[in-house]
């Protein structure tokens, strides 16, 4: 009896770690925390370096930006299909608990973080250490950390 238990124990952890993990895999390479190193406009002239703190961060279907000089963050669903990245629905969220429940907002409230007014990416690079984002309003390129 004890021996059926410790094998239906053990194959119950071994099925919680499988579907947990494939949940985490669904982005491949774009899931985790990404800096911001260069933003570059159509025109090719910098807008933002590595210096200004554009952040984010990619869990499941969720997106999360933010400038470590502002007093709010931004979480957004995302659809990620091939070589394309479609932000969509965004919620503006502060970072003090103290502070009222969550604000819808426009794409255009993303505009200093690097975001096309359209929500519209170009996957041209990602792999586990760098990501290159264009759109028709620049381009943007990260690293992984």
């Amino acid at each position: 009896m004890r021996k059926i238990f410790c094998i239906l124990h053990f194959t119950f952890y071994i099925l919680l770690f499988i579907s947990c993990d494939s949940k985490w895999d669904q982005n491949g390479d774009l899931y985790g925390m990404w800096q911001l190193t260069e933003w570059r406009d159509a025109s090719n002239d910098i807008k933002a370096t590595k210096a200004d703190g554009i952040y984010y961060c990619v869990q499941l279907n969720l997106l999360k930006l933010r400038k470590t000089s502002q007093s709010e963050y931004y979480l957004s669903y995302f659809t990620h299909t091939g070589d394309s990245l479609l932000i969509g629905r965004t919620v503006k969220w502060p970072q003090e608990s103290n502070w009222p429940a969550d604000t819808t907002c426009d794409l255009t409230d993303l505009a200093p973080l690097g975001v096309p007014t359209d929500g519209k990416f170009h996957i041209d690079v990602l792999n586990n250490d760098c990501m290159v984002l264009s759109s028709t309003q620049g381009t943007v390129s990260f690293r992984k950390y």
